[in-house]
């Protein structure tokens, strides 16, 4: 089911726009129909690949269904662009290698499900600045 959003003041054909009629234009507005999966951040589907293809600049990066192996690359990520890598999946299995082009605080291998490292990319290098495995 598509969301539908229903305006908050609607124009007249010759009317004009005023700051207050804008605002409530927008602060009345409602959204309805829309589920879960359409407030869902980009997630990734890693299944037997050794990297992260066409992250498109997603700030949190779902990791689902991770076969065994390690991340080579990461690809459409931004320069100097916190992002965070999420294990979402208990029977996930991958890593991360503090090798180039990674530099982290040791290796990463994020088993349990709401495990996660944020990384940046400078260009060349992706630098932990942090991470969680509970």
């Amino acid at each position: 089911m598509a969301a539908t959003i229903s305006k908050g003041y609607i124009f007249g054909s010759t009317e004009l726009v005023t700051n207050t009629k804008l605002h409530t234009l927008i602060d009345s507005a409602t959204i309805t129909g829309i589920t879960s999966s359409e407030l869902s951040i980009t997630a990734a589907n890693i299944a037997t690949n050794a990297s992260i293809v066409s992250t498109a600049g997603a700030k949190i990066v779902n990791l689902y269904s991770c076969s065994a192996g390690s991340i080579s690359t990461i690809t459409g990520m931004l320069t100097n662009i916190p992002f965070m890598l999420v294990n979402r999946s208990s029977g996930a299995s991958l890593a991360l290698l503090d090798a180039s082009p990674f530099l982290l605080n040791g290796n990463v291998t994020p088993n349990s499900v709401g495990s996660n490292i944020t990384l940046v990319w400078d260009g060349t290098n992706y630098i932990e600045l942090g991470r969680i495995n509970p």
